[in-house]
């Protein structure tokens, strides 16, 4: 139990810090790649001026700053580009490749044909952003093609550093989360142990003057002969004796979760003789078992608690099938597991969803489960068993009026 709270509480602390470095870093790429579009925009408009021989702002009314540099002189120089001049009629007038070495005539002649098929004005084509504008002189149109790929390739180093970066405080923020997170959850887990620790010796405890009173009363009905005191003393005792095995059981269960089996054990085997001790109750009851057992089907467990296992899920289709109706048990193997699977009628099925049904002292019906000997703890100390070995159980409603039972086990 304390490995699995420690767990969760790596997994929580580790969700929290992957969420924040994926919006940290998300919003450094975010915000790179619209400054770098920004930029390309800025320096479009600075090639669209000299072009059309628009003077510049004033190097006061340019932007500047660490995240807006002013588009001067120098920066239209660097600037790759080539561009295309048609009439007003779109018959080409010109092609000027002299801005760029990696781009021919013809290829620049089939980049302006692509962009004037996808939107013909302005917008990304390939690894170019372009943008037209009208000539006044001559009513002439120039498209102005501005590589951006040394834009592409800073957004790209950005990107692949930051999850460089990213990745290594999160291995780094992992290793301290695992080294601080058994001193993180010491105080729970000692008073989880408090906890376990109180019941099982209770339980212990209380086991001996239970004994002592049914011995007394069975005496007493020898001398005096029974009577519905000593028998409601009986029952009650029973009914005590047998709500601390559950939480025994309980306490156990949590004690081993997430320990390793301990020796093979036959559940075939285990089934057939727990169905027998079963035999009177049901034939009490009226009830009719039908029953399907493969042979040979072997788990790895503490015989003891899977014993308890199926006694638990036996005695609660017992206690509440109605007289004369029938109990569905089968043992199968499927693939490399083992799956146990108890099916009785109820006279109503119970209103709540059917995992709700495992929680501790949970009741669907309080004064059946009364009237029954049931305390609402017997299917949590089944799934507490199930759960220490590795396995899972399930419950489903089969209307109208039927609740099955699923046990699955990894084969030994």
């Amino acid at each position: 139990m304390i490995k699995t709270l420690q767990k969760r509480f790596i997994l929580s602390a580790m969700l929290a810090i992957t969420i924040l470095l994926f919006v940290l870093l998300g919003a450094i790429n975010i915000g790179n790649i619209c400054m770098s579009e920004k930029q390309n925009k800025q320096l479009i408009d600075a090639l669209i001026e000299e072009k059309t021989i628009m003077p510049l702002p004033p190097n006061n009314d340019r932007p500047k700053g660490f995240l807006n540099g002013p588009m001067d002189e120098n920066s239209r120089m660097a600037a790759v580009y080539f561009t295309v001049k048609v009439s007003e009629r779109q018959n080409l007038l010109e092609i000027n490749t002299e801005r760029i070495a990696d781009v021919s005539e013809e290829e620049a002649k089939e980049i302006y044909q692509a962009a004037i098929k996808k939107d013909g004005r302005e917008g990304i084509i390939q690894k170019f952003r372009y943008r037209a504008f009208q000539n006044e002189r001559d009513g002439s149109t120039t498209y102005l093609f501005l590589d951006t790929t040394m834009q592409l390739h800073s957004i790209l180093r950005v990107l692949f550093f930051s999850l460089i970066a990213g990745a290594a405080c999160w291995l780094v923020m992992l290793l301290l989360v695992i080294l601080i997170s058994k001193k993180a959850i010491q105080p729970i887990a000692e008073n989880m142990l408090r906890q376990k620790q109180f019941v099982t010796d209770a339980g212990h405890e209380i086991k001996t003057p239970l004994a002592i009173i049914l011995a007394n009363t069975e005496a007493l009905e020898l001398y005096k002969g029974e009577t519905k005191w000593s028998r409601n003393i009986r029952e009650q005792t029973a009914r005590l004796a047998d709500l601390m095995q559950h939480l025994l059981t309980l306490a156990k269960a949590d004690e081993s979760q997430g320990a390793a089996p301990r020796e093979p054990v036959s559940l075939s085997s285990e089934v057939t003789d727990t169905l027998q001790m079963f035999a009177e109750p049901i034939k009490l009851r009226g009830l009719t078992i039908d029953k399907h057992i493969d042979t040979d089907i072997s788990v790895r467990a503490d015989k003891e608690q899977l014993l308890r296992l199926i006694s638990i899920l036996l005695d609660n289709a017992t206690k509440y099938a109605p007289q004369n109706s029938r109990i569905h048990l089968s043992l199968s193997r499927h693939g490399k597991n083992a799956i146990l699977r108890i099916s009785n009628a109820c006279e109503k099925l119970p209103e709540c969803p059917p995992e709700k049904l495992f929680d501790r002292f949970y009741r669907a019906d309080a004064a059946r489960t009364q009237k029954n000997g049931g305390y609402g703890i017997g299917l949590s100390a089944a799934k507490a068993i199930v759960e220490s070995h590795g396995g899972t159980i399930q419950a489903a409603y089969t209307p109208p009026n039927e609740i099955t039972f699923t046990v699955t086990f990894s084969l030994s």
